[in-house]
């Protein structure tokens, strides 16, 4: 019996659920062995998040660090 997550033709291991196609030997994956659209649609949701963030994080540092040069400037 083949894993959920094994392709059906080859047995292959499917790591990347958000590809339509079996990596080792091309055959499409059944739904089930992938993401849906709507997950998929999540996914990229959450990432959009994730990169705004880090965004906001580097933008936080970069201020940071420029008061730091400012003050280091000014004998502070």
């Amino acid at each position: 019996m083949n894993s959920p997550f094994r392709c059906p033709a080859c047995n292959f291991a499917v790591f990347n659920r958000r590809v339509a196609r079996c990596e080792k030997c091309g055959r499409e994956l059944p739904q089930d062995r992938r993401f849906s659209p709507r997950d998929l649609a999540l996914l990229a949701e959450e990432q959009a998040r994730v990169d705004e963030a880090r965004q906001d994080l580097q933008r936080e540092r970069e201020e940071e660090e420029r008061k730091r040069e400012q003050r280091r400037g000014s004998g502070g």
